[in-house]
């Protein structure tokens, strides 16, 4: 299914924005950036994995299990 954008920015000053979006970008200005990397980040010494033991099944069950009073 491929849909099409109901809004299009054309501009991305900042003023050209409700006054509302303007404070949230003021407030998170600091991890936002304007130019993304050409390239992807260096390769680091320490590779994150998860090593599965073959035949044996995934843990499917519920994260926190709760009493429905619990859940209430």
């Amino acid at each position: 299914m491929i849909c099409k954008p109901k809004v299009l920015i054309i501009s991305t000053k900042i003023f050209d924005f409700l006054v509302e979006i303007q404070e949230m970008l003021e407030n998170y200005c600091d991890i936002i950036v304007d130019d993304f990397p050409n390239e992807l980040p260096p390769i680091r010494k320490i590779s994150h994995r998860i090593d599965l033991i073959q035949g044996t099944n995934l843990p499917n069950k519920a994260t926190y299990r709760m009493t429905p009073t619990e859940k209430e």
